[in-house]
């Protein structure tokens, strides 16, 4: 995708990570945005949660380990690797 074109980005939902608190920057070049649970859902090994940040749902999906399980309506910082984001140039 050329600079300064639109373009959507994409990233799997498993490469997403996510946690409480306030969005710093990351001296190692991590994405990073805020937004709110709006639904939790338990499968097993898995937890999926849908995060809302402007008018749009993020699905984010973690491995269940026993850390803190987050509550719908908490505000959350999702964050991810440059290198699993995916630039999809425009229609």
């Amino acid at each position: 995708v050329p600079a300064g074109a639109k373009a959507s980005c994409a990233v799997r939902p498993e490469r997403i990570r996510i946690s409480t608190g306030s969005a710093k920057p990351d001296p190692a070049g991590a994405n990073m945005l805020t937004g709110q649970v709006s639904k939790r859902i338990f499968a097993g090994n898995n937890s999926t949660y849908f995060v809302d940040r402007d008018g749009q749902t993020l699905k984010v999906i973690v491995q269940n380990t026993g850390a803190e399980r987050l509550a719908e309506g908490q505000p959350v910082v999702l964050s991810w690797s440059p290198d699993s984001t995916v630039l999809i140039a425009a229609a």
